[in-house]
């Protein structure tokens, strides 16, 4: 499920960039997990991947929008994207995907602290 945003002429494109790329690896992410056996760990795995696959999509259109709570999101969504991160950073079954995942989401949580 990717979708090529296009925020060429905004100040803030790679933000932009890395939240749209955060969003489609946690909705990756999330699939990928549906289909192993539901262990307690993957389950707050999948939470996280929802959690964090809808902040970054929420969070792009109010930082491409230049909405006046465009920090208030960036600073959750850091939030959640680390519980992501350590959440799948810490996740062995799925280990391909949700390495990916943690560190997609490790570079989308910087990039929103340095908004």
């Amino acid at each position: 499920m990717n979708h090529n945003h296009e925020h060429n002429n905004s100040p803030h494109k790679d933000l932009l960039h890395i939240l749209a790329q955060c969003a489609d690896e946690c909705d990756h992410c999330f699939d990928m997990c549906l289909e192993n056996e539901r262990t307690e760990q993957l389950v707050r795995a999948l939470r996280a991947c929802r959690d964090c696959a809808k902040i970054c999509r929420v969070t792009e259109s109010f930082v491409a929008s230049g909405s006046n709570f465009a920090k208030q999101m960036t600073q959750l969504c850091a939030d959640i994207c680390k519980q992501c991160a350590d959440i799948c950073a810490h996740h062995e079954e799925e280990e391909q995907e949700t390495m990916h995942c943690a560190k997609i989401c490790r570079e989308c949580e910087e990039a929103c602290r340095n908004y």
